[in-house]
């Protein structure tokens, strides 16, 4: 339950779930975690982008550089331990990525970790108060960004992982203008009451 501004309370009926439509074009399905409410449309389904975890991917290929010089001088220990190193951090890069799913739909904002254990963190449309997004020059030149939503404003020095609110993050998040652009006009329209 929700307070509206102007005092009313807004109730939701988590119990009630909707069968999935084959023709719909989201990857939302039946074997997902989220289960959406009736009439719960769902308007963005990202993963963060792999431009992400670009500086992992410069030291694992510097690694598997290490391997191939390795192999070219003779030394097997080198070798082996560029391809091993080059091998877990690209593990490591494909698991972070295809661990995690952003889900915004016309009521809520979702974020789902976790392969065989998932855990689902989300806010309200109606809840959220502050909206940060931030992207460098090199995520902004490639489309990405990270976007933070919180029930209360979000400090200007706001760093993932260590603010002093409570923000949903999302990290990587592709065309993140977009999205954030979605994310606001939802919410307006729930406050507002328009939907």
């Amino acid at each position: 339950m929700s307070q509206q501004r102007d005092g009313s309370n807004v109730a939701y009926d988590e119990a009630q779930t909707v069968g999935r439509d084959p023709d719909r074009s989201d990857r939302t399905d039946s074997t997902s975690p989220l289960s959406l409410l009736e009439g719960e449309e769902v308007l963005v389904d990202a993963q963060p982008t792999w431009w992400n975890w670009i500086g992992h991917a410069v030291v694992g290929g510097l690694a598997g550089l290490v391997g191939v010089v390795g192999l070219a001088v003779g030394s097997t220990a080198a070798a082996l331990l560029g391809f091993v190193t080059a091998l877990v951090i690209g593990g490591y890069i494909w698991y972070r990525r295809n661990r995690v799913r952003y889900l915004v739909t016309d009521r809520r904002i979702v974020v789902i970790a976790g392969f065989t254990a998932r855990k689902t963190t989300e806010t309200w449309m109606e809840d959220i108060r502050g909206l940060q997004t931030s992207t460098t020059a090199f995520s902004r030149d490639r489309g990405f960004g990270t976007i933070a939503v919180s029930h209360a404003v979000i400090p200007q020095g706001f760093t993932q992982g260590f603010s002093r609110t409570n923000a949903l993050v999302l990290s990587g998040v592709p065309n993140y203008d977009d999205v954030a652009n979605t994310i606001r006009q939802r919410q307006s329209e729930r406050k507002a009451g328009d939907y």
